[in-house]
């Protein structure tokens, strides 16, 4: 199937299945929302069924409360605490009657619903330990007659003044609570108030007949459940199944019920269970075009996509070792000037002398190799600019004579027109010399080495280094330029040197071709931009006195590495400026305004502000310093924002080179 016949399906599939993959979350996500909306405003009914109730219980509390707290009660005064509860009973239509108990004799001393003094029945037991609670009374309630009965009873416990503990009691119609019942129910739901053992106080149907009987199984499970408010599903007495919501009451542990039809809560959920399968069967049917269309292309463009993933892991090891580098010049900086100043101290014996020259010549070793890592990361900010390559060659000829040994010829050739190049004349040097050591390895019994600059199309310049050496197998040729490979011995290469002249030649705007076989040498060639040279300069007077500096200027340093901001404050106090260093960029702007000093020594990357923003911080400031920037960083986009003029010292350095760019900083 060509694109043409595949494009149009592909476009169609990546434009419907994500559409209908977001229609179905979006209905999945509605239908989860529906039903939680159902079930909330169902435990809210329910809730404030329960909050009427105990509105309404709470009156007949609070009135018993008052009645049980008069003293004629505790002095046993019958009479007056039979009118006292006739005056109290006839403001409270709802109470059937009153009646005050000996519990020690199991005595009714009085009932309203008959005169004072009659005889009466014997009460029924009265629980001491929860007599403070409404509960449901027997099904005839006290006394065996009375309106309103089966009642609701409350008790409150009293210690008379002969010592007896009585209990007044009040028995409550539960007509009002089934009214609320009533009231709460709608046309679709059925609505039932039970007590702390799920039997029926209020029903909104069958009332009569439901009166004091125990609701169903899953009602009791909820009751019982311990729970204050939420969801089940069960069947009513009636045998209709349905989803009830519940409330408790934290006053009398009774609960009010709430049934609804069940497709209220399962119709969405049915909805929200087939919308996030058809989301499913649609991201599987994308995946599996995506995978097959994938699979398809990766069929056909094999070679392709392996030079995409080539580039790819370059690009990957490249911002990696970029970053290794940074840290590790930051690391370098502190050792290397550390020991570049242990170095000059006088008294030193021979031999601690040798030890530090040697750990010296490590670190220069170590920052070489950083210096490597960054160029192959093709992150670091290059110094572009013309190079005479007759110049460069030519002093870098003995180093190269010198590198190859005396059994291989090195010949030279530039021409007029090719003499000028744009680049960093240092890592361009780096790179050449790289080339001479990878040819003199290709040349185990001696041979010769050219090397030659050339007039290229398009304004280009052709460098090239040729051997006749051994030359490079076709496999060998392919990952030549890839970091860490070598086809020399364990400790002989780090499979750098390639991988750093490609990054080199990129960061300079050119390019990099390797023509190479068994048997007929290897030719690397370079393209760079070619350039003008500037015109000569006429070098000064030999008697021209060597300016240097004052040294009694300030110098506000800072770095939030504490050794390197160390090492640098004190390699400049040993030059004898007058040093202040700080270790973060604010503190750095209010030290500049506070002190003015003569020069700012910053370090590029640091958190909160970097060094580019404190930079132009202190540049708005009346009297501004000289800026000098030190950088281990490796992203010379992100250099860019340093701004034009300023001064850039790599890290690490010595204290030769950090005082000669102080030097230019402070005379620019």
């Amino acid at each position: 199937m060509d694109f043409k016949r595949r494009g149009p399906l592909l476009i169609g599939a990546a434009v419907f299945l994500p559409l209908l993959i977001f229609v179905a979350v979006l209905v999945a996500f509605s239908s989860r929302e529906r039903r939680r909306e159902v079930q909330e405003q169902a435990v809210a009914e329910a809730s404030t069924l329960m909050i009427r109730v105990d509105a309404s219980l709470s009156r007949t509390l609070g009135s018993l409360d008052a009645l049980a707290a008069l003293p004629v009660f505790a002095e046993g005064d019958l009479e007056s605490a039979y009118d006292r509860s006739r005056v109290i009973a006839g403001i409270n239509p709802d109470w059937v009657t009153v009646t005050f108990t000996d519990l020690d004799r199991g005595v009714i001393l009085f009932d309203l619903r008959h005169p004072i003094g009659s005889p009466l029945p014997a009460p029924r037991p009265v629980a001491r330990q929860s007599a403070d609670w409404p509960a449901k009374a027997f099904a005839d309630g006290i006394g065996g007659t009375g309106r309103g009965c089966p009642c609701i009873l409350a008790h409150r416990i009293l210690r008379g003044s002969n010592g007896h503990a009585h209990a007044v009691t009040v028995m409550v119609d539960p007509a009002p609570f089934q009214q609320l019942t009533l009231a709460a129910s709608a046309k679709d739901k059925l609505t039932g108030l039970v007590d702390r053992e799920g039997d029926f106080i209020g029903r909104s149907i069958d009332y009569p007949e439901k009166l004091g009987r125990p609701g169903s199984v899953s009602l009791r499970g909820a009751v019982f459940s311990g729970k204050p408010a939420g969801i089940y599903s069960g069947r009513t007495l009636e045998g209709v199944a349905n989803y009830t919501a519940f409330a408790r009451s934290p006053l009398s542990g009774w609960s009010a019920h709430i049934a609804f039809p069940p497709t209220l809560l399962d119709v969405p959920r049915r909805r929200m269970v087939a919308a996030a399968g058809m989301a499913a069967l649609a991201a599987l049917a994308l995946a599996l075009f995506l995978m097959w269309f994938t699979l398809r292309q990766l069929a056909e463009g094999r070679r392709v996509e392996l030079r995409l993933q080539d580039a790819q892991k370059l690009e990957a090891l490249g911002q990696l070792t970029g970053g290794i580098a940074h840290d590790f010049n930051n690391l370098l900086t502190p050792i290397l000037g550390g020991l570049d100043l242990l170095s000059r101290k006088e008294g030193l014996d021979d031999r601690s002398l040798r030890m530090v020259q040697g750990a010296l010549a490590s670190a220069r070793k170590a920052a070489k190799l950083t210096g490597q890592l960054l160029a192959f990361s093709r992150r670091q900010q290059l110094q572009i600019g013309p190079v005479d390559l007759r110049s460069l060659l030519a002093g870098m000829e003995p180093l190269l004579r010198q590198s190859v040994g005396p059994g291989t010829a090195i010949a030279i050739e530039v021409a007029d027109e090719a003499r000028c190049v744009l680049s960093d004349s240092n890592q361009l040097e780096l790179a050449l010399l790289n080339l001479v050591l990878n040819a003199r390895d290709a040349l185990p019994d001696g041979g010769s080495i050219r090397i030659a600059a050339a007039k290229a199309g398009d304004g280009k310049v052709a460098l090239t280094v040729a051997d006749d050496g051994v030359g490079m197998a076709p496999d060998v040729l392919r990952r030549a330029s890839e970091p860490f490979y070598t086809t020399k011995p364990a400790g002989s290469g780090t499979g750098l040197g390639l991988a750093q002249v490609h990054g080199i030649v990129e960061q300079s705007g050119g390019s990099l071709a390797i023509d190479s076989a068994p048997g007929t040498g290897t030719v690397v060639t370079i393209l760079l931009p070619g350039g003008e040279l500037p015109p000569e300069v006429v070098p000064a007077p030999s008697g021209a006195p060597d300016v240097r500096p004052p040294v009694n200027l300030r110098i506000l340093v800072c770095d939030d590495d504490d050794a390197v901001r160390a090492i640098v404050a004190r390699t400049l106090e040993e030059a004898g400026y007058a040093v202040e260093a700080v270790g973060d960029g604010r503190t750095a702007v209010e030290a500049a305004r506070n002190s003015r000093p003569d020069l700012l020594v910053v370090d590029f990357a640091m958190p909160v502000m970097n060094g580019a923003e404190v930079a132009h911080a202190v540049a708005r400031l009346p009297d501004p310093p000289a800026v000098l920037v030190i950088t281990g960083y490796a992203d010379s986009e992100a250099l860019k924002e340093i701004g034009e003029g300023i001064i850039i010292l790599r890290k690490p350095f010595e204290a030769d080179v950090l005082l000669d760019a102080v030097t230019r900083a402070l005379n620019g």
